[in-house]
């Protein structure tokens, strides 16, 4: 199965401190993304949108918001996260 790159994006309402994003941002290391702006990170999935949705839903909490879109053409960006190009170069979305 080929992967896919999903952009995931998120808005935590109503959180204190940056330790309230820790469980959310450990998922998404641990899946191997990479953060390219302060809420948007990049992923390398043979699933569907959806299951990567609800994957990461689980480490939310009800008002907070999440968007998992499919990245179907290689993309390149200003002033994002440093690694942001080569992370892409090195996981281009399946033709």
């Amino acid at each position: 199965i080929a992967m896919a790159i999903f952009v995931i994006s998120y808005d935590l309402i109503n959180e204190s401190g940056s330790a309230d994003y820790e469980p959310l941002w450990k998922a998404l290391r641990e899946r191997g993304c990479h953060r390219t702006q302060d809420s948007v990170w990049l992923g390398n999935f043979n699933n569907g949108a959806k299951v990567v949705h609800d994957h990461f839903k689980q480490y939310l909490d009800s008002d907070d918001r999440l968007m998992v879109s499919e990245l179907t053409k290689i993309h390149w960006f200003s002033n994002a996260c440093g690694g942001t190009n080569e992370w892409l170069k090195n996981n281009p979305p399946a033709s």
